[in-house]
């Protein structure tokens, strides 16, 4: 990445200029095969900013071609991040009772599948409203997430919430039932959070993961400098299998209620193994929905850009 690109993006960022990026290869199979789906997305202020998206074409996952260096991260979404979607730092409380409802739906799509009461571990919670509703069924309920201003919202009404990104969070914990909504686009080490992940399960453990930047870019006509990886439902099958978990439904059913449209959701169980015997398979569905439908979407914001 060029030193003037990294500046001028730090700048609208409103960040110091000392971070540096690097070059990215596919974060899900190595491969270093790619076509450039967007040369640029939008950033603060609705600006453009020269961040390419590239598909891998091997396994079909879509990811910023840049990535900066951890701190750089730890410092975004710790303060700038927030600051740069809402205008401010403090969480409203529109926004938590809005993850409260989400919470509730997440419940009932799941009750039949999770023990009458267990632990829960939601990762990259913000505030923490999605768990109120597991909580207040006996479960007990843990978050992490960097943003403190949002963790300390969280705590002050006596939640457990660790205010920490997701590569420094505990992997212990034994978690029947582990939620990453949408954050896992965000994270700077995507193998290293779900490895702690399996590391936190219990035995029989659930994980399910949200992705939802891809689907609502679309549907919106751009895609943001905020998700730094944009997960398909093959994407996600396949971060699972190589991590030790058994995808066991995949939906765009709003899971979570409609106040995040677009989205797609992964609900996986805990094996003892990687499923390597998958990967292969899920390779090929992410290179057909790349080129049958992603590629000719994206293809399409940049024309109209």
């Amino acid at each position: 990445m060029s030193t003037t690109i990294e500046q001028q993006y730090l700048q609208l960022l409103q960040m110091p200029d000392t971070f540096r990026a690097r070059k990215m290869s596919c974060e899900l199979c190595n491969s270093k095969a790619h076509w450039v789906l967007l040369e640029n997305i939008r950033g603060p202020g609705d600006q453009a900013v020269a961040l390419p998206v590239l598909g891998c074409q091997d396994c079909g996952h879509i990811f910023q071609k840049y990535r900066f260096e951890e701190a750089f991260y730890s410092a975004y979404y710790d303060k700038f991040y927030r600051l740069s979607l809402f205008g401010n730092t403090e969480p409203e409380r529109a926004f938590f009772l809005d993850q409260v409802r989400r919470g509730e739906y997440l419940y009932r799509y799941l009750q039949d599948v999770l023990p009458a009461q267990g632990k829960m571990l939601d990762v990259g919670c913000s505030a923490g409203g999605v768990m109120i509703p597991f909580a207040k069924r006996g479960w007990t309920v843990r978050g992490n997430d960097p943003d403190r201003a949002y963790v300390k919202y969280g705590k002050n009404i006596g939640l457990d919430i660790d205010p920490v990104g997701a590569e420094r969070m505990s992997a212990s914990g034994d978690f029947n039932l582990i939620i990453i909504n949408g954050s896992l686009e965000h994270v700077h080490d995507v193998n290293q959070v779900m490895q702690l992940c399996r590391q936190a399960s219990a035995e029989d453990g659930l994980l399910l993961i949200e992705g939802r930047a891809l689907g609502y870019g679309i549907e919106q006509g751009f895609l943001t400098h905020n998700h730094r990886r944009y997960l398909s439902a093959s994407s996600i099958e396949y971060l699972m299998c190589r991590h030790g978990w058994v995808p066991i439904q995949t939906t765009h059913e709003p899971v979570c209620g409609p106040t995040r449209p677009g989205a797609v959701f992964v609900l996986g169980r805990v094996c003892a193994q990687p499923v390597t015997e998958h990967l292969e398979s899920i390779k090929a569905q992410g290179r057909k929905a790349l080129q049958n439908s992603y590629m000719p979407s994206l293809h399409a914001l940049r024309a109209r850009a």
